[in-house]
């Protein structure tokens, strides 16, 4: 029985070493393609010539420097191709010179979350990425972030509306573009207007287009039954460019001469009590 399953395990064996080795290859290949850029760190190495290795940093100008052979261009060149370079430069000074690159850091490929997600700032692209694995991989939405507004991705000169709700509800392909090294993919954060005093819950509630002093008072649950509507106060602005409305909710209500006041994002409403 034994003698029957040691075949079968020698081939099966080799199978998985088959297989290591051939993924080894594709990634080896990878690297080999990658195409430096700015910000990079690589790892450089000379078989046996410890002295001459280094971990250089790609700098702005795409330059990198080496010992003996001073300032070399490596952005826009494959690892295999700045491999090749420097093995040949190398092997003018030193019998036999082969250099090995690998990129042990890759800045060069960077993209940008802005407002959102609950991973802002840069991520790299060390791999194709559509949108939305770009935003998975940057710690998802956040939390009440409006779907409806969508969101916006700047490459280049080009501002690109996405549809979230088409993307994250649907999964419209249609909605899931592929992200590029430099995009700033914008996921604006909820606005809100605030409201405090004598209102039956004060705090923030969601700003939206045309919302009015009335509505927003209404949202809140209405006034208290000490409250004046007669004074109210709408802060709006800040520092030096902060202004002070006086309001006469009970006019606007009543159908008086003023008319109810659009809101804008961050103000602030004070429902003082009434005078006793």
């Amino acid at each position: 029985m034994t003698r029957n399953i040691r075949p079968i395990v020698f081939f099966l064996l080799s199978m998985v070493c088959s297989l290591g080795s051939g993924v080894v290859e594709v990634a080896a290949a990878a690297e080999a393609a990658y195409r430096i850029g700015p910000g990079d760190v690589l790892n450089i190495t000379v078989w046996d010539n410890k002295d001459l290795d280094q971990k250089v940093f790609v700098r702005p100008d795409g330059k990198i420097s080496l010992p003996l052979l001073g300032e070399i261009s490596a952005g826009g060149l494959t690892v295999a191709e700045l491999a090749d370079t420097l093995s040949e430069m190398y092997s003018k000074t030193v019998k036999g010179a082969r250099a090995v690159v690998d990129v042990a850091d890759i800045r060069s490929r960077s993209i940008y979350f802005v407002g959102g997600v609950n991973k802002t700032g840069p991520l790299q692209l060390t791999q194709d990425l559509n949108l939305l694995q770009a935003i998975s991989l940057a710690g998802g939405l956040s939390a009440g972030v409006d779907l409806a507004s969508g969101a916006t991705v700047l490459r280049g000169d080009n501002a690109i509306h996405v549809d979230l709700v088409k993307l994250v509800h649907s999964g419209d392909p249609t909605a899931n573009m592929m992200v590029q090294p430099g995009d700033t993919i914008i996921v604006p954060m909820p606005m809100f207007v605030y409201l405090q005093g004598e209102v039956k819950t004060p705090g923030g509630i969601r700003y939206t287009k045309n919302l009015t002093i009335v509505k927003a008072i209404v949202q809140a649950g209405g006034f208290t039954p000490l409250a004046s509507p007669s004074r109210v106060r709408l802060l709006r602005g800040s520092g030096e460019k902060k202004q002070i409305i006086e309001v006469n909710v009970t006019d606007i209500m009543e159908g008086g001469k003023k008319a109810d006041i659009i809101l804008e994002p961050d103000d602030i409403i004070t429902v003082p009590q009434r005078l006793f």
